[in-house]
């Protein structure tokens, strides 16, 4: 099966914090999901599956209204 790039991103911001997935720059087959803040270092996971990279970002999305 051929592998394709990222054809869209996903970024997701609410006032100083952004999230967002995106490849991985050596493998296109990896994600990476980044967590910004303003004023702070940013957090990046990387995941083998979109389908992991998205369920961890519905994750962190949900978790900031805590």
């Amino acid at each position: 099966m051929a592998v394709r790039p990222f054809a869209f991103g996903v970024r997701l911001r609410d006032k100083d914090r952004t999230v967002r997935v995106r490849n991985h720059d050596r493998d296109p087959r990896r994600y990476v999901v980044e967590d910004s803040r303003a004023g702070r270092a940013k957090k990046s996971r990387e995941h083998t599956s979109l389908a992991d990279a998205f369920r961890d970002i519905a994750s962190t999305w949900r978790h900031r209204l805590n």
